[in-house]
């Protein structure tokens, strides 16, 4: 089946399988997706280092816990380069896993994963069914949670992700999965050392305690810093009764959260322990959000639906917001980055009112702030806040349009539609294909950002994205028309020149370009979608996705919609979250066209951070790699019939689609950073001696906060 993969939560067999995957996917997109790619690689089975010239894997027999200095694992690719993986070496006894391994669940990632997940075939990380198992065996021992083997990614990626299931569905291959890992976990787990839990789960903590505890901290701040210290605390995930290790999951989601929100700070900053119990930690706003590049007032923070269509009539201010907001609202970014605590009170002052700017199809959302009280928030309510799509959009100061922010991210253009390196990967993250590319940016960054086309309707009889290609009903436009056409989108008066948006399929208003096949818009008489490619101006059926890393080494996020304008989440028709339908069919989320599904959405902030838990996901380019081994490329009319035997367009695409080979290794430099700054996060947030989190910290918390406080599930929260 498809390779689809969920936000990094979720599972069937336990509360906290419900809530893991860290969702891989081609490159971009918030929630599901292709685990592949690969990068770089080792000689073939010489195990892990922990980061540059630090150790490797434990020699027989020896219980090692390795110094993992660098924060991550790098492990062979088995072709002369690494692979980055957040998790490090464990603290097992490797000859007693490696033979439980080999013994419970080798047999079976090898008979149902080879044909990708090994050097002797595709290559693609993780390597867990490799040939030689001993490399194998170094790549499954960053998927598997030996104490909840219900949690461990191996499992999840069945039962929530549904990537490439193998028996009679995915909760079939989900249930051999985990009883696999349950049995190689049974002669490892008993070894693993205790997580601490300095105040004990029989023990609760009242309100006054923790009222207490901040009053006696607070004695010794001065006066001058009051105003922007605060305070989080995790006493009603203690008294609820999480595991110690949950707890851990919990802090680093709170840390996480604060600096995936620091749009311009210069590193990590971990909130402080105020009394060595774990449970209240102090912050100071400034820390994340007092550098400012001369913003002065934060915009709407909601979606554009809500303000073309009317849907939200005023800002988390009770200001009017009209249809012209989008042009009114325009931040003027100075050239460089200056201290300001201004903007952290600014931002402060939104977070405190919560997402009243969510997208609702009525009246304003509530503000969904119970956690917040006088002297502190609940620690899941702030990462629940702070991940809102309203509250992220508003707080990270995305502007209304994609070529102003990358614009002030300093995005390379100077070489025109050459400055890009192009990807088009056929199973990704979207319904159908997702065509993307890499930028670099004047910082010594990267900017990655995708285009998810709309699969609309098709022919009757006709409702799977399978059934589309087997019928020669290509929608995506990038196979039949491999080199971008840059056109002009909005956003006052931005040029095609600009090389910020492109033509995908055109979704057209009183007038339809040549060549469209109109068919009915969902969105009602207005618009009409096209099912082939035009090439044209106007509103675009693709909505896009960028990644960009913060100065700090963690990720900032954004979505645009079909004039390049900013929205806040994700059409279910372009793409989908499993984690948000866990009870459909594995064939009606993974493949069904249109909105055949509920639409609740994946959205910027939590979705993307929950999904990237090891920053960026890895793709395979298939159009360049099909190209170079001749397969299998969809043929026919809307195939790559009309360029194929063409000298010219195949020399232009090979000099813009660079294979795998050589993005592989610039994406495993762009988790590197990411990892790094999550590793900071780890040592100091991470209670014990394993500073590895097995499930995606934020989204654990954030669903966590959902259940405990009774939100709902919104179409876009």
């Amino acid at each position: 089946m498809r390779l689809f993969h969920a936000l990094t939560s979720l599972g069937c067999c336990s509360a906290l399988a419900l809530l893991n995957a860290a969702c891989g996917i081609s490159i971009l997109g918030y929630g599901a997706g292709n685990d592949g790619g690969g990068g770089g690689g080792g000689d073939h089975g010489t195990g892990t280092r922990s980061g540059p010239g630090t150790g490797g894997s434990a020699g027989a027999g020896a219980v090692e816990i390795s110094d993992c200095e660098a924060g991550y694992n790098e492990i062979s690719d088995g072709r002369g380069g690494v692979n980055v993986e957040q998790v490090c070496p464990l603290l097992v006894d490797r000859s007693v896993s490696l033979l439980a391994f080999t013994s419970a669940i080798y047999p079976l990632l090898r008979a149902n994963c080879s044909s990708c997940h090994s050097t002797e075939t595709r290559a693609t990380a993780p390597l867990i069914a490799d040939v030689d198992a001993k490399l194998a065996h170094e790549y499954a021992l960053t998927r598997v949670n030996f104490k909840q083997p219900a949690d461990s990614k191996l499992v999840v990626r069945m039962g929530v992700d549904r990537h490439a299931c193998f028996g009679s569905d995915c909760m079939d291959a989900n249930q051999q999965m985990l009883e696999a890992v349950q049995a190689w976990a049974a002669a490892v787990a008993p070894g693993l050392p205790e997580t601490p839990r300095p105040v004990p789960m029989d023990e609760e903590i009242s309100e006054t305690d923790v009222t207490g505890w901040i009053e006696a901290d607070r004695a010794g701040i001065p006066a001058a810093d009051a105003e922007f210290i605060k305070y989080a605390s995790l006493h009603e995930l203690h008294n609820a009764g999480v595991s110690a290790d949950e707890l851990n999951v919990a802090r680093v989601a709170l840390s996480k959260a604060l600096n995936s929100t620091a749009r311009w700070a210069p590193e990590v900053a971990n909130p402080a322990d105020i009394n060595g119990k774990g449970i209240v930690y102090r912050f100071d706003t400034r820390d994340y959000w007092g550098y400012n590049k001369g913003v002065t007032k934060l915009h709407f923070g909601g979606s554009d639906d809500d303000v073309f269509f009317g849907y939200t009539t005023v800002n988390y201010l009770g200001e009017p917001v009209g249809s012209d907001v989008t042009t009114k609202e325009k931040y003027s970014y100075t050239a460089e980055v200056e201290r300001d605590p201004s903007f952290a009170r600014l931002v402060w002052g939104r977070v405190l009112a919560g997402n009243v700017e969510g997208a609702s199809t009525g009246e304003p959302l509530p503000p969904f702030v119970d956690g917040f009280k006088t002297d502190y928030i609940e620690a899941s309510q702030l990462v629940f806040t702070l991940t809102r799509p309203d509250v992220y959009s508003a707080i990270m100061a995305i502007p209304w349009y994609a070529q102003d922010l990358e614009a002030e991210l300093g995005v390379i253009k100077d070489e025109g539609m050459k400055s890009y390196e192009y990807m088009v990967t056929k199973e990704a993250h979207p319904i159908d294909s997702r065509m993307y590319w890499r930028a670099r940016t004047t910082s010594g960054g990267y900017y990655w950002k995708t285009w998810d086309v709309w699969t609309g309707q098709l022919a009757d009889g006709v409702t799977t994205i399978e059934e589309a290609y087997a019928t020669g009903q290509i929608r995506f436009p990038f196979w039949a028309h491999p080199i971008p056409k840059f056109v002009s989108g909005t956003g006052g008066g931005v040029l095609a020149e600009t090389f910020s948006f492109i033509a995908t399929l055109a979704q057209p208003f009183n007038s339809t370009p040549p060549g469209c096949d109109p068919q009915p818009s969902y969105a009602g008489a207005q618009f009409s979608n096209c099912r082939y490619y035009t090439g044209t101006e106007g509103m675009q059926q693709s909505e896009e996705e960028v990644i960009w890393d913060l100065p700090n080494g963690l990720q900032g996020y954004a979505l645009w919609g079909g004039f390049g304008q900013r929205r806040i989440d994700s059409m279910v028709n372009a793409v989908r979250d499993p984690r948000l339908h866990r009870g459909l069919t594995d064939a009606k989320l993974a493949s069904e066209i249109g909105h055949t599904i509920p639409d609740r959405r994946q959205n910027v902030g939590s979705s993307c951070i929950g999904c990237h838990a090891d920053g960026v996901s890895r793709g395979d380019n298939d159009l360049r790699d099909w190209l170079d081994r001749g397969g299998p490329l969809p043929a026919g009319e809307r195939g790559v019939d009309r360029w194929i035997d063409d000298e010219q367009t195949v020399a232009q695409v090979r000099e813009l689609y660079p294979p795998s080979s050589v993005m592989r290794p610039k994406m495993e430099d762009d988790r590197r950073g990411f990892l790094a700054a999550m590793a900071k996060i780890k040592r100091d947030m991470i209670l014990g001696e394993d500073k590895n989190v097995y499930v995606e910290p934020a989204i654990w918390t954030i669903e966590w906060a959902q259940g405990f406080y009774r939100y709902p599930v919104t179409t876009s929260n």
